[in-house]
């Protein structure tokens, strides 16, 4: 299998992308958001808070870009595993994206707001936040599960070497794990993303700089 260098490095910024959207999209709600009681005053700083939001729901269109780009790479070994992870990516970011309609209602009960909170706009506030972090942690568990799979696939291809596949396999599972014990309300969930986050960064930058090996179908199988 020879692949060209373009696709390996379409491939290789798609994966760092997604760090610098999510990344800063999440520091610029987070710095709005800082407490319910100042609910009233997210409307001043409305501009901030929906570029925000737009750079997570480009984080959710550059994920799905990964997958169907890495459908003829993995088609060539398993057709059901090349389709198992485009539905891994489409879920991770739909998933994602009702994160982020959980932070547009929020906008929209900081304009209802006029000036004051009252209790019941702090209550739905919370609740706000909390269907956020729940969809998040949904999405951490889809990729980290149906990563597993991928990752396994890339080291039978030999288009990368060996060990690379290897640690993102394990790197995703820890990475589904910690979203479970989030869900669990164990805040563990930063620390468990670390290997599967790390993972993703070199494999992007191995993509720019190295692209994949040329495998003959004799070696592949």
């Amino acid at each position: 299998m020879d692949i060209p260098r373009l696709h390996s490095r379409s491939l290789g910024v798609l994966f760092l992308l997604p760090f610098f959207a999510y990344g800063i999209g999440t520091a610029l709600v987070t710095s709005v958001l800082k407490e319910p009681e100042q609910l009233a005053l997210v409307t001043g700083q409305r501009t901030l808070f929906v570029g925000g939001a737009l750079l997570l729901l480009l984080n959710s269109l550059l994920v799905v870009g990964i997958g169907v780009l890495f459908f003829p790479i993995l088609r060539e070994r398993s057709l059901g595993i090349a389709v198992a992870y485009v539905c891994t990516r489409v879920m991770e970011a739909l998933t994602l994206i009702v994160g982020v309609v959980f932070l547009l209602c929020i906008l929209q009960l900081g304009e209802s707001a006029q000036g004051q909170t009252p209790p019941e706009l702090v209550t739905l506030f919370k609740l706000l936040s909390k269907g956020n972090f729940w969809a998040y942690q949904l999405a951490m568990i889809i990729l980290g599960a149906g990563s597993v799979v991928f990752c396994l696939s890339l080291y039978r291809s030999r288009l990368l070497p060996a060990v690379l596949p290897l640690v993102g396999a394990v790197g995703y599972g820890l990475l589904a794990l910690g979203a479970v014990l989030e869900l669990f309300g164990l805040p563990w969930g930063v620390l468990f993303a670390g290997p599967g986050g790390l993972f993703e960064l070199f494999l992007g930058g191995w993509l720019i700089a190295r692209g994949f090996r040329t495998v003959t179908p004799s070696v592949a199988a």
